[in-house]
């Protein structure tokens, strides 16, 4: 079958695109193998296109042509959208990954500080407690004493403070009253209250069944609390244990005599109430 040139002429086009049937391109090829008109109408065809055609008999190839222009374009667009896209979300993955290094940076050189001096316990609590100090998390200090007098026999006294990325405290202070003083501190206690604590972070109790004397809990910051203080007559220790999200970032059991924690007490990492409480 032999096509007339009026259809190869037509098919050209198409032919030049390869968008045409195996069938016709085999067609179309032996035509032009014969007919010299149309191979040169093929041949020039696919010639490079100008920038500009104005040749009216070439009106077929100007709208291909326009079309790949728009198709160059369309594709333009959308490579430099892509990019403006992947730019976008790289610098904030990077700034994100930046906070997160600084983080984890500023986590691991952090270091914790005890402090064992009571002539610096007005730094650390009370109303003239430096900023860094003052507000622990919320949590009532009131059952510490507002401050050391010199009518108080300090035993012993230790402020930590450990501060990764949020800040954690645990502070002790056992004080020896005289016996009317000692009275008087009871009464002041006695006022404080002792708020539920059991249940928070596995505690049961305490060692002393008079014990607490005095108790701040709370289910997610920790304890304030004071305490007799074992076979010393007119003592009472003060504890605080305060963090956050459940738990110590630190080993607390090291810088605290374990018989003025409560019992069954664990503010470890991923300890049983955390992932009680986070599970809720």
């Amino acid at each position: 079958m032999r096509l007339p040139c009026e259809v190869v002429r037509d098919l050209l086009p198409l032919f030049a695109e390869d968008m045409v049937s195996d069938e016709s391109r085999r067609l179309i090829e032996e035509h032009l193998a014969e007919c010299a008109s149309c191979r040169a109408a093929s041949e020039a065809m696919g010639a490079p296109v100008p920038d500009v055609q104005f040749r009216m008999d070439t009106a077929q190839g100007f709208v291909k042509y326009e079309k790949k222009k728009k198709r160059k374009l369309a594709v333009t667009i959308a490579l430099i959208t892509a990019a403006a896209v992947a730019a976008y979300f790289i610098m904030h993955i990077a700034l994100l990954l930046g906070v997160i290094g600084f983080i984890l940076l500023d986590g691991a050189f952090s270091q914790v500080k005890v402090d064992t001096d009571a002539s610096h316990y007005s730094r650390y609590m009370g109303e003239e407690a430096e900023n860094e100090y003052r507000n622990k998390w919320g949590m009532d200090e009131s059952i510490f004493p507002d401050e050391l007098t010199d009518d108080m026999q300090v035993l012993e006294y230790k402020m930590v403070y450990y501060n990764p990325w949020d800040a954690q405290f645990l502070s002790y202070l056992t004080v020896t009253y005289s016996q009317s003083d000692y009275e008087a501190e009871l009464d002041r206690l006695a006022d404080c209250g002792i708020t539920p604590y059991k249940d928070y972070y596995g505690v049961t109790g305490f060692s002393d069944e008079e014990d607490p004397i005095a108790m701040n809990a709370d289910d997610y910051q920790g304890f304030v609390y004071a305490i007799h203080t074992p076979e010393k007559k007119n003592t009472i220790t003060y504890v605080e244990l305060i963090f956050c999200n459940y738990a110590y970032d630190l080993d607390y059991k090291e810088y605290i005599p374990s018989e003025y924690l409560p019992l069954g007490f664990d503010a470890a990492s991923d300890n049983p109430y955390e992932i009680r409480m986070r599970k809720d």
